[in-house]
C-alpha cells in the first residue's frame, strides 16, 4: 500500500486524507457507505458510485449506497454474482476495467435498462477482509470520457482496501448494538416496575424524588419485596454514567467481604497474584447496591463509614488512597435500630444509610399487585419456554389472591415459573399451581383451664407466624413484637416441654 501512495499526487492524497479521516469519526453504516462511494466519484472524477454487498444466502449483490442520477432508482435492485462486471470482481477477487461497455461481453445492461442511466464505462474493485470478498466498489462514466488510467485503479485500490476494514467494523458495531438491544429489552423485562397498587405507588414516588440527588437510600422491607428492584430504578432515574453494582453482603463470607468491597493489592495475601479492583472502584460514576446490609461485620462497618464520609478508602494490603464517585443504597429486612441495641450495628453507620429510607411493604399489604404480577411472569416465562400460555384462569388467580406470601414477590416468581412448565394448555389452571396448603384452624379443645388453652394458642400462634415467614424467626419475631432471642427461648421451651 505504501508503494502506491508514493506514486498518488498532492492533491488526491489530500482527499484520501478527508476521507480517512471522516471515516474515523463514525461508525453508522450508512454514513460510512456514504463517505467512501462519494469520494470515490471525486477522487476518480466520474458521473456516479456505487457500493454493493454479497448477500450470501441469495448469491446476489445489492446496492448499498449510490451516487448520481439513478441513486434511488438503484435501491431495491440486485445483481446475481455470476452476472456483470461486480460479479466478475466478486468472483475473481480482482479490479475490473471497462473502458466502453458496448463492446464488452461481461456488461449487464439490465441495471440501466431499469434506471434510464447510461453506463459507458465503469472501473470495479473488489471489497475483501481476511480473503473474504463481502462486496464492490464500482465507480462509473470517467470526466472527460477518455478512459481509466492507471492512477484510478490505484486510487480505487486504496479506496477498497480502507472501505472494507471499515465496513466490517461498522457491521460488527451494528451486531453489538443489536445484541445490546436485545439485552436491554431483556433486563429491562426482567427488572419492570409492575404494579397498581396504591401503596407500591407511594415507594416510586419517594424513589422517583430521591433519584435526581446523590442523597444515600435505605431500603427496608421482607425478603422478596424487590428492594433491588427499587435500587435499579433509582438509578436508571438518576443518569449517572456508571454501572449499577449489586453487592449481597450476607452471600459473601465476612473474611472475603471486605477484599471484595475496597479490592486488594497484589501480594496482600496468599493467593493475591495480581492486583484486584474491588466493587466500589467498579462503581464509579455509578451506584452501588448493598443488600443484607445488616449481616456486615463490624469491622467492615468502620470501612464502610469512611467510604460514605470521604468516599475515599485503600485496597486491602495497599497505602494508596482512592476516591470515587458513587451513589450508595443500601438495603435491609432487619430492624437495625434493635440490631444496634445488642451492639451488632453502629449506630453512626446506620444514621449515614438512613438519610432517605424508604419502606417497601410485604406482597400481603398489596393485593392489587398480585394479578398484575402473576401475568407478567407468566408472560415472561411462556416466551422463554415458547408455550402458547395466554392467561390465568380465575380459579387459579383466586388461589394466588387467598395466599399470604411469606416469600414475596419472589415467591409469586417461583409458582408461575413452576406452573408455566406443568401448563398444557394456553390457560393456566388451577392444577399447575404447587402452594404450600395453609395449616388447618387448630380446633378448640374444651375442659382446658384457661392457662393452659392460653398457653396452647399462643404457641400454635407462633408455629403459624414462623412458617407464614418462610421459617425465618427474625422476621416472626419482628411481627409479633419480641426479642429474637426471647423466641428462641419459647421455641425451646416448648420442644422441651412437648418431648417430656
Amino acid at each position: 500500500m505504501e508503494n502506491l501512495i508514493k506514486k498518488i499526487g498532492r492533491e488526491e492524497l489530500e482527499t484520501l486524507f478527508q476521507m480517512a479521516s471522516s471515516l474515523s469519526s463514525t461508525l453508522e453504516l450508512p454514513k460510512i457507505l456514504e463517505i467512501i462511494i462519494d469520494s470515490a466519484k471525486r477522487l476518480l472524477k466520474a458521473e456516479a458510485s456505487s457500493l454493493l454487498l454479497l448477500d450470501e444466502t441469495t448469491n446476489e449483490l445489492y446496492f448499498a449506497s449510490a451516487t448520481g442520477k439513478a441513486a434511488n432508482q438503484v435501491k431495491n435492485l440486485t445483481v446475481p454474482i455470476d452476472k456483470g462486471i461486480a460479479g466478475a470482481c466478486v468472483r475473481t477477487g480482482k479490479v475490473r476495467i471497462v473502458n466502453d461497455t458496448k463492446k464488452e461481453r461481461e456488461f449487464y445492461p439490465n441495471i440501466d435498462e431499469k434506471t434510464g442511466f447510461i453506463t459507458r464505462s465503469i472501473i470495479a474493485a473488489p471489497l475483501i477482509i481476511a480473503g473474504k470478498t463481502i462486496g464492490v466498489i464500482e465507480v462509473l462514466n470517467k470526466i472527460p470520457d477518455q478512459g481509466w488510467t492507471e492512477e484510478d485503479r490505484e486510487l480505487l485500490i486504496i479506496i477498497a482496501l480502507q472501505a472494507a476494514q471499515v465496513i466490517q467494523n461498522a457491521q460488527l458495531h451494528l451486531e453489538v448494538k443489536e445484541v445490546q438491544k436485545l439485552l436491554k429489552s431483556e433486563v429491562d423485562a426482567r427488572y419492570a416496575i409492575v404494579s397498581k397498587s396504591a401503596e407500591f405507588q407511594k415507594v416510586l414516588e419517594l424513589a422517583t424524588k430521591v433519584a435526581s440527588s446523590n442523597t444515600t437510600v435505605l431500603l427496608q422491607g421482607e425478603n422478596g419485596t424487590g428492594k433491588e428492584l427499587i435500587a435499579r430504578f433509582i438509578h436508571r432515574l438518576s443518569k449517572r454514567p456508571g454501572p449499577f453494582i449489586a453487592v449481597n453482603c450476607a452471600a459473601i463470607p465476612a473474611t472475603l467481604l471486605e477484599s471484595e468491597l475496597f479490592g486488594y493489592e497484589k501480594g496482600a495475601f496468599t493467593g493475591a497474584t495480581t492486583t484486584h479492583k474491588g466493587r466500589f472502584e467498579l462503581a464509579h460514576k455509578g451506584t452501588i447496591f448493598l443488600d443484607e446490609i445488616g449481616d456486615l461485620a463490624l469491622e467492615t462497618q468502620i470501612k464502610l463509614l469512611r467510604v460514605l464520609q470521604e468516599r475515599e478508602f485503600e485496597r486491602l494490603g495497599g497505602t494508596k488512597t482512592i476516591k470515587v464517585d458513587v451513589r450508595i443504597i443500601a438495603a435491609t429486612n432487619q430492624n437495625l435500630q434493635e440490631k444496634i441495641k445488642e451492639n451488632k450495628f453502629r449506630e453512626d453507620l446506620y444514621y449515614r444509610l438512613n438519610v432517605f429510607p424508604i419502606s417497601i411493604p410485604p406482597l400481603r399489604q398489596r393485593k392489587d399487585d398480585i394479578p398484575v404480577l402473576a401475568q407478567h411472569f407468566l408472560e415472561i416465562f411462556a416466551r422463554e419456554m415458547n408455550k402458547p400460555i395466554k392467561e390465568i384462569s380465575q380459579p387459579a388467580m383466586e388461589k394466588l389472591l387467598e395466599y399470604p406470601w411469606p416469600g414475596n414477590v419472589r415467591e409469586l416468581q417461583n409458582v408461575i415459573e413452576r406452573a408455566v412448565v406443568l401448563a398444557t394448555s394456553t390457560k393456566l389452571g388451577l392444577d399447575c399451581l404447587m402452594l404450600p396448603h395453609p395449616a388447618p384452624e387448630p380446633a378448640i379443645q374444651f375442659g382446658l383451664g384457661l392457662k393452659e388453652a392460653v398457653k396452647r394458642f399462643k404457641i400454635n400462634y407462633i408455629l403459624e407466624t414462623i412458617k407464614q415467614c418462610g421459617g425465618n424467626q427474625t422476621r416472626a419475631s419482628r411481627i409479633l413484637k419480641i426479642q429474637p432471642s426471647y423466641l428462641s427461648r419459647l421455641l425451646h421451651q416448648y420442644k422441651k416441654e412437648s418431648t417430656s
